[in-house]
């Protein structure tokens, strides 16, 4: 019998539910098997194989998702900033971002726990962190000088990764080493970044 219409994209979204569920209570991708995965969403193991090839491919549509999630509250943010203001719309794709990784901090680190224990991407280049990178660009982009997309000696593309990795990095000390960092220097250390960068913050 076929699946009622959006039948099984419900069971298919379910599916990456309980995975993730699973990989954010502590779970590793090599220990948390498709046979459990299937018992936290309450399905059998042959439904989890009618969505997904294997883990692997289960795993990676489960991260592609949740880039995706934190990319698209990082554009929402930055187009509801005022439109002649690329600076606000670049702080409010970074203040999207940082309360995403504050509000859920087991997903955020999902990014970069779990995709380097997995096997590459069967297709190169398609990596899902590209999206969030192309929503940093997006953000800094304007912000640069339009004759030399610079910002000083640095390119635009550079000044989004930079700002990527250095806020990411500011995230791991404070889950990592609370007695170091905490929240209120989370917000200062954000502004020393741009002040960095870009003279002003």
């Amino acid at each position: 019998m076929r699946n009622p219409r959006g039948e099984g994209r419900r069971l298919r979204q379910e599916i990456l539910d309980a995975a993730g569920r699973l990989l954010e209570e502590g779970g590793q991708p090599e220990s948390v098997s498709l046979r459990a995965i299937a018992r936290e969403a309450g399905v059998t193991s042959a439904a989890v194989y009618k969505q997904f090839k294997d883990k692997s491919e289960l795993m990676w549509v489960l991260l592609d998702d949740v880039y995706e999630t934190l990319a698209e509250k990082m554009r929402a943010a930055r187009l509801a900033a005022p439109a002649d203001d690329p600076w606000a719309g670049l702080n409010a794709a970074m203040d999207a971002y940082c309360q995403y990784a504050l509000d859920t901090p087991r997903r955020y680190e999902l990014l970069f726990h779990t995709g380097p224990a997995l096997p590459p991407p069967e297709r190169p280049g398609r990596h899902p962190m590209s999206r969030l990178l192309r929503a940093w660009r997006q953000a800094v982009a304007p912000c640069v000088d339009e004759e030399g997309d610079r910002v000083g000696p640095l390119t635009a593309d550079r000044v989004a990764k930079l700002l990527w990795t250095g806020i990411h990095g500011q995230f791991g000390l404070w889950r990592n080493a609370p007695e170091a960092i905490d929240e209120k220097e989370l917000r200062a250390l954000r502004d020393s970044l741009l002040f960095a960068l870009f003279g002003r913050c």
